[in-house]
């Protein structure tokens, strides 16, 4: 049957809808698709569609806020020395980079010296070593926060680099409002291979999660390579002193305990987006993506069930056709079913990526969402089963 014949008839099967008898049986998986694709859509049209369709913020702020850039680095020498200087020559009237050296083996602590005579507007807090023992970067990068001067702390690691010189600018002018906190975006080197795209693709949905979310009042997480807020915020909150025993969730631990509709906006634009390298291996990937999963068993309830939505009605839809299929259902309706869920997320993803600057890959949307939903459960599954290191 060559392709012309299949189509016409696929058509013809799908005109037979209107006489085809339905029983109880059918109705209920006619009824459970439909109502899994609905839910489908509608999440894509009313969170995806905020970054997919993003046109900027209606508002802006004028005045020129002091900013306290902070970075945490360990053993960083290399990308300090390729990354910093860009930060440090920022055009922007009235900032400082502050760099926490926490117990480097390498050579960052020469690098910071050396930059240190030629910046002036660069202080580095150095720690030899960790006595409170506490795990991760919380400790040391409260302590850089401390050791700020200014009111508006934005946050970077040092191998993200902002594309241009107006990162500062960009994301202070989101402190509309008295607005206290401003979610950025830090896409990826676009570079070839596979492990490439899956990281493409993960990091795309994962901020037409926590963004598109923002958007329409719902802020959840941010992402501590491009996440600003006011240190006076900071400290009334408590910064991390309620989360230092969880060494993960620096960043979006605190966003999700602070974060409102009423204080918080999002900057995504050229601009303000930074971009930072990629995992190399697919081990270190899944170490970072098993931290992900730790950090976010603390989240609120209701944003752990906002964001199982998807996972969810995507894990049931692909259930139920099967079992439908094997109890008889016509596999026209499913196939029609899937055809309008895969254009609609197709025409979203594709439209987000161009806003995010991701690799357009929106075309094998639906079998990355098919690949992550086994291997975020088995990465999901192996963390609960990981002693505690």
């Amino acid at each position: 049957m060559n392709l012309y014949n299949f189509v016409r008839f696929y058509i013809k099967s799908i005109f037979m809808f209107f006489y085809y008898q339905f029983g109880i049986v059918d109705f209920a998986f006619a009824a459970g698709l439909g109502s899994l694709i609905i839910i489908q859509l509608m999440y894509y049209i009313i969170v995806y569609g905020k970054i997919a369709f993003y046109k900027g913020n209606k508002k802006e702020n004028k005045d020129i806020l002091s900013v306290s850039v902070v970075l945490c680095v360990k053993d960083e020498a290399y990308n300090l020395e390729k990354h910093l200087p860009i930060i440090l020559e920022q055009e922007y009237p009235n900032f400082e980079v502050v760099v926490v050296n926490d117990a480097s083996t390498d050579e960052t602590e020469y690098i910071l010296k050396l930059l240190q005579e030629i910046y002036p507007n660069l202080s580095v807090v150095h720690l030899y070593e960790n006595i409170n023992k506490y795990l991760g970067k919380k400790y040391p990068l409260s302590l850089g926060i401390k050791s700020a001067r200014n009111e508006i702390i934005l946050l970077t690691d040092a191998d993200t680099i902002p594309l241009g010189y107006n990162w500062i600018s960009e994301m202070v002018k989101s402190f509309f409002d008295k607005k206290q906190i401003v979610l950025g975006f830090s896409r990826h080197q676009i570079k070839k291979g596979f492990l490439n795209s899956l990281i493409h693709y993960d990091s795309q949905v994962t901020a037409m999660n926590y963004l598109g979310l923002a958007l329409i009042g719902k802020p959840y997480m941010g992402t501590g390579k491009n996440l600003a807020y006011s240190r006076k915020m900071f400290f009334k909150e408590g910064g991390f002193i309620s989360q230092y025993n969880i060494s993960v969730g620096d960043d979006d631990l605190f966003i999700n305990k602070v974060a409102t509709k009423q204080n918080t906006s999002v900057s995504i634009n050229e601009k303000s987006i930074n971009i930072s390298s990629p995992k190399e291996t697919f081990s270190e990937w899944i170490l970072k993506k098993k931290k992900q999963y730790i950090s976010r068993r603390y989240f609120q309830l209701k944003d752990k069930l906002t964001t199982l939505i998807l996972p969810l009605t995507t894990l049931f839809l692909y259930t139920l056709a099967i079992i439908s299929l094997i109890f008889g259902f016509p596999w026209e309706y499913v196939v029609l079913g899937l055809i309008i869920k895969f254009t609609i997320q197709i025409i979203y993803y594709y439209r987000s990526s161009k806003t995010l600057g991701t690799k357009k890959i929106a075309i094998f949307a639906p079998l990355f969402e098919i690949l992550f939903l086994f291997l975020n459960t088995i990465i999901q599954i192996n963390t609960l089963m990981t002693k505690k290191r």
